[in-house]
């Protein structure tokens, strides 16, 4: 028998409607699925500018706002502030997940506020579109050179187009 992925879905304080949720969350399995990923768990928070911003500022140095951040369990973001303001912040804490988890991913973090004002077409959209990136940052892609761009931009073709198969 098969395993299937689990995709928890928060909203802090963000209203959004339940058919969204189900088209987020069919994207993001479309993601696990496009990149032969199984029996896994991620989460998905949608939130406002000032919290990713914060997030953005704690783990990557940068004091701005940003449409997604992806904190993975398996793949080293990049810092880009001080590395000495570091110091003693992050003490590489361990959690033990219950055996009914065999894997997690990570956590896939949305300003919906941002997500907003960079959408050209229906903010759905571009919110799914964001969902897929995220994912594929969680699963250890990047877009630091350009061929990995292109890469990223031909794997979320390829989910989009599966999550509105499953819709």
């Amino acid at each position: 028998m098969e395993e299937e992925s689990v995709i928890h879905i928060f909203s802090d304080g963000i209203t959004v409607e339940a058919r969204d949720l189900q088209y987020i969350k069919s994207v993001a399995l479309s993601a696990l699925d496009v990149c032969d990923i199984r029996d896994t768990e991620g989460s998905i928070v949608i939130t406002d500018d000032d919290t990713v911003k914060a997030l953005n500022r704690d783990y990557r140095g940068i004091n701005e706002t940003t449409d997604v951040l992806s904190f993975s369990n398996d793949h080293e973001g990049k810092y880009y502030g001080d590395p000495s303001s570091l110091q003693d912040r992050f003490t590489g804490e361990q959690f033990v997940l219950p055996d009914t988890i065999t894997s997690q991913l990570g956590e896939v973090v949305i300003s919906l506020a941002q997500i907003k004002r960079q959408s050209v077409g229906p903010v759905i959209d571009e919110l799914g579109r964001i969902v897929a990136h995220g994912f594929l940052h969680l699963l250890g892609y990047d877009h630091e050179k350009e061929a990995d761009k292109i890469v990223m931009q031909q794997l979320e073709s390829r989910i989009m187009k599966r999550a509105k198969q499953i819709v």
